[in-house]
């Protein structure tokens, strides 16, 4: 469980307050500039809080060591370049928590890539792969260390609907043992595969709850200038549409 209180950044979040469940899906959403990143950098704590408190169940964030917070939290950057030359099996390995004997670090390595089914790609360059490919070998990076709480920022941007899909399908499938938070522009998805949303405007939360409450007509057209149709029974949204200034 996440517990967030009263937490203000400087450039970017006014008196956030939110809780997110254990072993959910929750989408950070909100228009560019709404204060999504900061909100996940701040959960991670890669960002010092300028005030407010966050929760990691019972422990505070600024209160933990990065050892612990390692620990407690895997966190996948929008900005997830690799400079070196390595192969896609070392990119995942370097998820590791610490060093392992050859092979129980391959056992761990090829139990993972399985999941993700990146198996194939363990002896190519990470370089050489497609945006798909480098999408999810960074994913299997991630959650390597089986921390119980994912945070992912934006991880479908940059990907073709195929590969959208499989991500979302790939982050829903490590709930209910883990909590995954992922910072999301794509609405459909989002009311698709979200069990919850925290919808941000202009660094304020507009609303936080079970995701066909949240995005509901009052809520896209506030934050998004938009309307949409919405199907509730196959949980998807038909269509969207923009506003009329």
């Amino acid at each position: 469980m996440i517990k967030v209180e009263n937490v203000s950044q400087s450039y970017g979040l006014t008196n956030v307050s939110c809780h997110i469940p254990q072993g959910k899906l929750v989408g950070i959403m909100g228009a560019n500039g709404a204060g999504k990143s900061t909100l996940l950098k701040s959960i991670a704590g890669i960002l010092p809080l300028a005030s407010g408190q966050i929760w990691l169940n019972t422990c505070k964030l600024t209160e933990m060591t990065a050892r612990q917070k390692s620990e407690q939290l895997a966190y996948l950057a929008q900005n997830t370049a690799i400079q070196w030359d390595l192969s896609a099996y070392d990119v995942i390995a370097l998820g590791l928590p610490f060093p392992l004997k050859p092979k129980y670090e391959q056992e761990k390595v090829r139990s993972i890539s399985n999941r993700f089914s990146v198996s194939a790609l363990l002896d190519k360059p990470f370089q050489q792969l497609s945006g798909g490919e480098k999408a999810r070998v960074q994913l299997a990076r991630c959650c390597i260390k089986n921390a119980p709480l994912l945070l992912a920022d934006e991880p479908i941007a940059s990907l073709d609907p195929y590969y959208q899909l499989d991500i979302m399908e790939q982050l829903k499938s490590l709930t209910p043992k883990q909590t995954c938070v992922v910072a999301i522009h794509h609405l459909s998805l989002a009311y698709k595969f979200c069990d919850k949303v925290i919808l941000l405007d202009k660094g304020k939360v507009l609303a936080c709850g079970e995701t066909q409450a949240v995005l509901n007509a009052e809520n896209l057209a506030k934050a998004f200038g938009v309307r949409a149709e919405f199907d509730l029974v196959r949980k998807e949204i038909l269509g969207i549409e923009k506003l009329e200034s």
